[in-house]
């Protein structure tokens, strides 16, 4: 025989179980009626917000794409403007010492011509503009090395 008291208690349990599963169904029943009843107004608004955003950020990328190209090509060219000055006063040096060279060739050749005539006595009048000019040179060379070397392809 069953007793009423515990017919009671298992009616309350039972009414316990229901409530709290109801309860805990509710929310989900409820979320999926809102997202059944969303109109087509709404999703076309909530699509043009969500495209208006990743247009916004699609901007701002290509915004810090541009200034980096642009801070890269600053730099590429300040480094070609610098080799260009650099490559200029290599090759002025070069045509500097050459030109030395050649002056060096001509000077021995008369200091040849003088001994073999016995005529070294005049060297210095014979030769002043000479010894001139190449002091000239060897200053311009010293210059133009200084100038090379305080130059630099790098940052």
């Amino acid at each position: 025989m069953v007793n009423k008291r515990t017919v009671k208690k298992a009616a309350k349990k039972s009414a316990k179980k229901t409530t709290s599963v109801t309860a805990r169904k509710a929310p989900v029943d409820t979320i999926k009626q809102n997202k059944g009843k969303m109109s087509l107004s709404d999703f076309a608004q909530s699509t043009k917000e969500e495209l208006a955003k990743l247009g916004d950020k699609i901007h701002e990328a290509s915004d810090k794409g541009i200034h980096l190209a642009h801070e890269i090509a600053e730099e590429v060219h300040k480094f070609a403007t610098n080799a260009t000055e650099l490559t200029k006063l290599k090759i002025e040096l070069h045509n500097l010492k050459e030109e030395k060279q050649k002056l060096y060739a001509l000077m021995g050749e008369q200091l040849r011509n003088l001994h073999k005539t016995d005529k070294l006595s005049r060297i210095k009048s014979r030769m002043k503009e000479d010894f001139i000019r190449l002091d000239k040179l060897e200053s311009l060379i010293d210059e133009k090395e200084k100038l090379a070397s305080s130059k630099s392809l790098s940052k």
